[in-house]
């Protein structure tokens, strides 16, 4: 299975999900592709995404962009996925305090409003995103030198050097625009057909 889990104010229809999609169509890659719609609010997020991977095989790729680079993180040592963190939201806790009271969706143009107790929960969730025995070959990081809103560097100070492939643009931007042109990399990488 393919999963992608999109970024704050997203929707599973994000530009990164359609061109993954686009691409495992094109390429014949003979996995299931699934990109929810995720919940605001993280535990109804995190509980959706339990369901979806309960019933994969440790062979499932998990792609989270930004915030679902988070997610994908719980998920990927939880269930012992392959993840692919593109510009990831490595302590989403602290990056999501800003965005505290009404937000628009940028893909439906919905307004939602993000409480401070999902900062909490996102809090709460990383005590449980402990990578000590996860293997690094399994963790592949996409980032943007010149991401915006996520400063690159912290992620690869996170990580330090437990990741088995980085790709690092230097021009990409927080929505990572070279995505696509990334992807046969990330898929021969993990050798998924």
């Amino acid at each position: 299975m393919i999963l992608f889990l999109h970024g704050f104010a997203s929707a599973g229809n994000a530009t990164k999900a359609e061109a993954l999609r686009q691409f495992c169509l094109k390429n014949q890659i003979n996995q299931e592709f699934i990109s929810p719609d995720l919940p605001v609010e993280p535990v109804k997020a995190i509980k959706l995404i339990e369901d979806i991977l309960k019933s994969a095989d440790n062979k499932s790729t998990v792609f989270g962009s930004s915030l679902g680079g988070y997610y994908a993180m719980w998920a990927g040592v939880k269930y012992n996925t392959n993840i692919v963190l593109i510009n990831p939201a490595v302590e989403a806790y602290i990056d999501l305090r800003d965005v505290i009271g009404w937000n628009k969706n940028y893909q439906t143009g919905e307004d939602f409003e993000f409480k401070e107790e999902y900062v909490n929960q996102l809090k709460e969730m990383s005590a449980e995103i402990d990578f000590s025995s996860y293997s690094k070959e399994k963790l592949l990081l996409m980032l943007a030198e010149d991401d915006d809103l996520l400063d690159y560097r912290r992620a690869l100070n996170y990580f330090g050097k437990n990741y088995g492939k980085l790709i690092l643009e230097k021009e990409s931007g927080h929505s990572f625009t070279k995505f696509g042109d990334n992807l046969n990399s990330v898929f021969e990488y993990f050798n998924i057909r």
